[in-house]
């Protein structure tokens, strides 16, 4: 039986797992990327409103007469309940006439402060949160930058579910596959110096034995690999490596590994003409940076990229860490189902929002699931870094006009060139990509006739609507706040 075979069996035990694992929830399914996963909306919470307060009556004067006091009813007499006032005497002195309450005045509403940035916050904010709640996500962080100006940003919901932590864009995520547009300049910067060709056969880096059996590996280039046309199997998504997965998870796994398994997976696609998405091509990507260097792919790709464009907080686990662990993350739908199919759930790690059962990443092991990614979608930042670096890619001089042309030319897919999505949104040409891990999905987009880079990561996989509607709803903001339509 061939691995596709076995795979195909795979699938049907791991969906009828899977399906039994989701019972009663309506959640139980996920993406091929970048396809979102179908959930059902949910009406948010509603506040109670507020009682105002009530205020205090002033005294009544020491003597009243019959049309003294505003508002009283009727004139005391001299044989009133104890402790009423006698009336007054013929010769006393008459009281001067009320005078009339003053009407209070309105409390001015105050006037809502402009945000230095120009922004319109309170329509990002709406169009946030109106996305997260259809969406059921626990927490949202969001970058905007125009040209290279420092990136605004900005938090919401919450980073745990178990504490009620907010969510700032001081907490690290993991932005997924948007590592791939990274590995792909970097690759590029060594095309430029003449240490790589796109069109050369992989073997020429990396030997004759890297590929294993698998039928085209002779004559696999980059180009093959970083426009997904190799026919590797999306092993991210691929029952049997959450199965392997699942029984390792203290472990990490080597780029040697994930290359094997994909490679004797066998062919899914028409080799070199048919589009087919798969982190291995990146894996195997980082594996010739370090062939034709010497140096960990994450020290190559620190000097190249993160140093010359200034980001700080980035970091391409496992050959380094963030200062501090990423946020929380939740799954649910495939990912979620899985976790419990094929692993003991630990009690921390169950929660429920919004309606939903998530399962969160953080109580697992992270030895397996940091690794998994490497130079295909393992990087952690914090979110203000992203708009510099993605928008770096192509308008720092950071690459030769050459090798830009070689990331943003479509290849048998007119929505993808060389690491980078092509497209639009709301009308507006973007280079973008997205990412989703265990518990993160996230999305940049560098709009290059605006000036304007968009990042935005949810601590959730997978939401629905995806992260397009979001940038669809911010999109409009952006342009209307900085007048970028003039």
């Amino acid at each position: 039986m061939t691995r596709s075979a076995v795979a195909k069996l795979l699938w049907v035990l791991l969906t009828f797992a899977l399906v039994a694992g989701a019972c009663g929830n309506d959640d139980d399914t996920t993406e091929s990327p970048p396809t979102s996963v179908p959930t059902v909306d949910s009406t948010p919470e509603v506040e109670p409103a507020l009682t105002p307060e009530t205020t205090p009556e002033p005294p009544p004067a020491a003597e009243p007469t019959p049309d003294a006091t505003p508002g009283s009813t009727e004139a005391p007499t001299p044989d009133a309940t104890p402790g009423s006032t006698e009336a007054p005497t013929p010769d006393a002195t008459p009281e001067p006439p009320p005078t009339a309450e003053p009407t209070p005045e309105a409390t001015p509403i105050p006037e809502s402060t402009p945000h230095p940035s120009g922004l319109e916050v309170a329509a990002i904010g709406a169009a946030a949160s109106e996305w997260m709640d259809q969406a059921r996500v626990p927490g949202l962080v969001l970058a905007v930058a125009r040209g290279d100006d420092e990136p605004w940003t900005f938090g919401w919901g919450t980073r745990d579910l178990a504490t009620g932590e907010p969510m700032t864009p001081d907490d690290y995520v993991r932005i997924g596959s948007i590592t791939k547009s990274i590995t792909t300049a970097t690759v590029l910067s060594l095309v430029e110096e003449g240490l790589l060709d796109l069109d050369t056969p992989v073997t020429a880096y990396l030997g004759d034995d890297w590929y294993g059996d698998y039928e085209y590996g002779s004559d696999i280039t980059l180009r093959h690999l970083m426009g997904h046309t190799a026919g590797f199997v999306e092993y991210a998504f691929d029952p049997g490596f959450f199965v392997l997965g699942a029984a390792r998870l203290s472990i990490p796994i080597a780029p040697e590994e994930i290359v094997r398994f994909s490679t004797t997976y066998g062919p899914v696609a028409d080799f070199g003409t048919k589009y087919s998405y798969s982190t291995a091509g990146h894996v195997v990507a980082g594996m010739v940076i370090e062939a034709v260097t010497g140096n960990p792919a994450h020290a190559e790709i620190r000097s190249r990229i993160f140093e010359p464009l200034g980001v700080e907080n980035t970091y391409l686990p496992p050959g380094e860490f963030p200062p501090e662990p990423v946020t929380e993350g939740y799954n649910r739908g495939l990912v979620a189902s899985a976790f419990q199919s094929l692993t003991r759930v630990p009690d921390e790690a169950r929660a429920n929002f919004m309606g939903s059962d998530y399962i969160a990443t953080l109580p697992y092991p992270q030895e397996f699931l940091q690794s998994a990614g490497w130079t295909g979608g393992g990087i952690e930042a914090q979110i203000g870094d992203v708009p510099r670096l993605f928008r770096g890619l192509f308008a720092s001089g950071l690459l030769s006009d050459a090798s830009i042309a070689e990331m943003t030319t479509p290849s048998v897919n007119p929505g993808y060139g060389l690491g980078v999505g092509l497209g639009d949104v709301n009308g507006q040409t973007s280079l973008s990509h997205g990412g989703g891990v265990p518990g993160f999905r996230s999305r940049v987009a560098y709009f290059p006739e605006l000036g304007l880079t968009l990042a935005a990561s949810a601590n959730l996989l997978q939401p629905e609507p995806d992260m397009d509607e979001l940038f669809e709803a911010l999109l409009p903001i952006m342009v209307e706040s900085w007048g970028l339509s003039d």
